[in-house]
């Protein structure tokens, strides 16, 4: 089984610094994935312990970071320790601009002893250069080389030369670039920071008939606490008393605040707008629907796209070949001030910051819209997407079936009433959404719901159980089939008219495996009948009515040119052709179980398409697990279904199904745009250098403009609206 550690990192100044300490780390033993990032300060490691011991691996890693030049900080899954200030990196930067500007100024100006100024220069180059040559002096003895090596070689050959100022201007240039760009990048996790801003520091816990001020990581599963208009909620949990007007924007991004009263949900980091209410705690801490959500986009944002890797293994070769290149220069010209200028002006920063700053800006920007984007593979596989799969219950429809119809049929004789009780008492334990329709309807006619003592779910299919002696199948026709079942054609035929409205039928089979007082069921000689074959007793009828969205989401879809959109369900032909019809899908696939619709996802895949699955439920798990992108509806909804998704769409809003493939499809435009100005720049600046066009002062300023360039293109995905 595989384990996984978090840390926040303290002094990384560029994308480089996270590749080099991320190729550091995955050569420990043990490890199977180490993802640093730079625009997280974080990094996220996955360890087997059977290989290395658990307690080995923190303090091992710690080590390595250490000996980067880095402090690493226990995460504890909170995201706000990414984002501490950059007071040093301020004071340093200001330090050297203040040391150069006076040393200029001095020896321009004021005519001061060139010996005066060039202290003062050469002072504000050891305080600049420092953290500079430690990173490449260790960059060095770990045999590699990056951005930091190629500047303090420049650094130093103008030194030697007596250019102190020139020097000091380009450890100060690149500096500032360093701090603007760690400051601009910073401004992609305000997504995190609001979430953890959205827990409360202390709440009102009920003891008795008391309020008393408690700390919110305090509160246990069971507490009561109080919330007034105007407060955070800091628990998931159950309203036990009162009804309150809730602001779930910031968790699921819906526009307008809901109406929440006794037995109802609420959820961490949402706002009570209105009305008092006691809610009792169902989950704390960081099994919160709040926690979840910030720990799945820290998750995301440290997963590299593929494309961001290919770059990272031309960077690895462009650095080594820039040394090679300003040799060849100097030799060629016999002028050093070139030779320095094309190290400083080559430097790859804005070709690997193009894309990691496009997948943070992205993913940043969909969770601002209620969607959570698990890594750049997941954002570069959805720009990619040309096919789709949907599941049915909860994602074309509303997920809330109502039952609509009940068909006493058989031998039993059961009343309707009866029939509720058996079926309520089969899907007692079910987490599927026809299911809560039986269960609702039970509770309306105040029937009496039996928990079954055998609880089994056939995934696709139904639930069988066991009950004091009673054996109670509910399910849809392949169930039947399992169990070697037929209908009779007069229930087939009322089935299909029923199903060729947009009706699922669940079939109530019910038998008496044992004689038992409980069952209750005896002969006409009063004698107990312990082996009742098993029976078709009724047929409930329920309507699951699609989305009014669904409609509008199918149309988008078809404009991005995808060439498969297709209904895969367990459900019935006719039943999946009728909501298929009214959404506008003409491909369905009905009867499927949950490892059919992941084989015919993989089918597709084999022929090249790339393809997203579209579902809510545990059924769906393996085929979201199986597509290029998995799609979960609701981060509320099964845990399941949204531990195997790529994406999760926390408002269960469909209209986020084609904003997300056109959003992967805008950040790999914007990456391509990113890479393309890379090379195309440097490869100018490096002609220009070469000539002795530009200076090394000049040379810096451009390559600092290059990487600001790249980074302020990439945040034009974080206010990036198209939608549905």
């Amino acid at each position: 089984m595989t384990h996984k550690i978090e840390f926040s990192i303290k002094g990384m100044t560029c994308e480089d610094c996270a590749r080099k300490l991320e190729m550091q780390l995955k050569k420990l033993n043990g490890i199977e994935e180490a993802s640093v990032s730079f625009t997280l300060s974080s990094v996220v490691i996955r360890y087997n312990p059977n290989i290395t011991e658990s307690a080995a691996i923190p303090a091992a890693i710690k080590q390595i970071i250490s000996q980067s030049g880095y402090t690493a900080i226990a995460a504890e899954g909170s995201a706000s320790a990414a984002f501490e200030s950059k007071r040093l990196e301020m004071i340093r930067v200001v330090a050297v601009g203040l040391l150069l500007a006076l040393s200029w100024i001095m020896q321009r100006l004021l005519g001061v002893s060139e010996i005066i100024t060039g202290s003062m220069a050469l002072a504000a180059i050891m305080i600049g250069g420092y953290p500079i040559a430690s990173k490449a002096i260790r960059a060095i003895i770990q045999k590699s080389l990056n951005v930091d090596v190629l500047v303090i070689i420049a650094a130093s050959a103008a030194v030697l030369i007596g250019e102190y100022l020139e020097a000091g201007l380009v450890i100060f240039i690149l500096l500032l670039g360093e701090l603007l760009e760690a400051l601009t990048v910073a401004k992609t996790g305000k997504a995190i920071k609001g979430l953890a801003s959205l827990i409360p520091d202390t709440v009102k816990l009920l003891k008795g008939n008391h309020e008393i001020e408690a700390p919110a990581s305090e509160i246990k599963i069971g507490d009561i606490i109080v919330v007034r208009p105007g407060e955070h909620i800091a628990i998931d949990g159950i309203i036990v008393k009162g009804e309150a007007t809730i602001d779930q924007s910031l968790i699921t991004g819906e526009s307008m605040p809901v109406e929440r009263s006794v037995g109802e949900e609420v959820y961490s980091g949402t706002i009570n707008k209105m009305g008092a209410i006691e809610v009792r705690a169902t989950k704390v801490g960081s099994d919160t629907t709040v926690a979840k959500i910030e720990k799945m986009i820290i998750e995301s944002q440290a997963k590299r796209a593929p494309i961001e890797r290919t770059v990272d293994r031309f960077a690895r070769y462009f650095v080594p070949s820039i040394l090679v290149l300003s040799v060849i220069v100097y030799l060629v010209t016999l002028d050093i001030h070139r030779a320095i200028t094309v190290l400083i002006v080559a430097c790859p920063c804005a070709l690997v910051l193009g894309t990691p700053t496009a997948v943070v800006a992205a993913i940043g920007s969909a969770a601002r819209r209620g969607i959570l984007i698990k890594g750049g593979e997941a954002l570069e596989a959805a720009g990619r997407i040309n096919g789709i799969i949907f599941d049915k219950t909860g994602t074309l429809t509303l997920g809330t079936p109502k039952v609509t119809s009940i068909k006493r049929v058989g031998m039993c004789g059961h009343k309707e009433e009866d029939i509720i009780q058996l079926a309520a008492t089969a899907e007692r334990f079910s987490e599927h959404p026809l299911a809560r329709a039986i269960l609702d309807t039970a509770k309306e006619q105040e029937v009496v719901i039996i928990a079954p003592d055998d609880f089994k779910v056939k995934k696709g299919l139904g639930v069988e159980v066991k009950q004091n002696g009673m054996h109670i199948i509910v399910g849809n026709r392949g169930l039947l089939k399992e169990n070697n079942l037929e209908l009779s054609h007069e229930i087939e035929d009322y089935m299909n008219t029923r199903e060729q409205q947009g009706e699922t039928a669940l079939i109530l089979v019910h038998s008496i495996e044992e004689c038992n007082d409980a069952a209750g069921i005896k002969d006409e000689g009063g004698i107990c009948c312990p082996n009742c074959p098993k029976e078709v007793c009724g047929v409930l009828e329920l309507i699951d009515p699609p989305k009014e969205e669904s409609i509008r989401a199918i149309e988008l879809l078809r404009s991005q040119g995808l060439k498969t959109i297709a209904l895969y369900t367990g459900d019935n032909p006719r039943t999946a052709s009728a909501i298929a019809h009214r959404v506008g899908i003409d491909e369905v696939i009905a009867e499927l179980s949950p490892e059919g619709k992941a084989n015919r996802i993989e089918g597709l895949k084999k022929q090249g398409n790339v393809i997203a699955m579209v579902g809510d439920g545990i059924n769906d798990a393996p085929a979201l697990a199986r597509a290029d992108v998995g799609i979960a509806m609701g981060v509320i909804g099964s845990d399941i279904a949204v531990h195997a998704a790529n994406a999760v769409i926390l408002n269960d809003d469909i209209l986020s199904v084609p904003r997300i493939i056109a959003l992967g499809r805008k950040a790999l435009s914007v990456i391509r745009q990113n890479l393309a100005f890379a090379i195309v720049f440097n490869t100018v600046m490096i002609g220009l250098a070469s000539y002795g066009i530009i200076g090394m002062i000049a040379a810096a300023v451009f390559h600092q403009a290059s990487s600001l360039a790249v980074i302020l293109n990439s945040m034009r995905l974080l206010r990036w609206e198209r939608g549905g």
